[in-house]
């Protein structure tokens, strides 16, 4: 569980410090899921039906870099519609790629306890990945009519739900990756091999 943890702290993180950077953390954190499918598939094979989705989500997140900085090129400037839409778009279907990932995660740790020997963390965990799952979809959702609505009162509006839910959806980002931490840790002690 180790790549495990470290890929869905980089899948989940919502920075902007531009297009393609935050597409880059993204695809590191599907490539750290990869790994963690790998080493958590040494311990129970029914771990590799989760691989579909990480590829997905790599694919995804891939091609969405390379759209935008297709569509970030000079002749398009970030403040026109297709670059808005666009940007929307990946980023909305990379964050319920990562999100329905962790959640199909989180299930089979829940159906086979064996895996992470932690089923009080595991069932702890679940409610607060959901919330942060709300809070993120608030983030983006607010994040899109910002974008459209530039320089009206609804853009002021959705700029200050957006800075304040991103914080939330940082203060849970932390809370979920500490939970997965302690998953990680009861997954190597009771698999020191795997």
């Amino acid at each position: 569980m180790n790549f495990f943890t470290v890929g869905f702290l980089l899948a989940n993180l919502q920075l902007d410090l531009g297009l393609w950077v935050g597409y880059v953390i993204k695809l590191a954190g599907a490539l750290f899921m990869l790994g963690g499918i790998a080493e958590m598939s040494l311990v129970d094979d029914s771990v590799k039906k989760l691989r579909s989705l990480d590829l997905l989500l790599a694919v995804l997140c891939a091609g969405s870099a390379a759209a935008v900085s297709l569509l970030s090129a000079p002749k398009l400037s970030e403040s026109s519609d297709v670059h808005k839409t666009v940007s929307i778009i990946c980023g909305v279907v990379t964050t319920a790629a990562a999100g329905l990932f962790y959640r199909r995660l989180l299930t089979l740790l829940k159906e086979k306890p064996d895996i992470a020997d932690n089923v009080p963390e595991t069932a702890r965990l679940a409610p607060k990945y959901d919330r942060m799952l709300f809070v993120l979809a608030v983030v983006l959702i607010a994040d899109g009519v910002n974008r459209f609505t530039g320089g009206t009162a609804a853009a002021d509006v959705t700029g200050v739900i957006m800075f304040f839910t991103k914080i939330v959806s940082y203060v849970y980002l932390l809370i979920c990756t500490l939970g997965f931490n302690k998953l990680r840790i009861t997954f190597n002690s009771a698999h020191p091999a795997g």
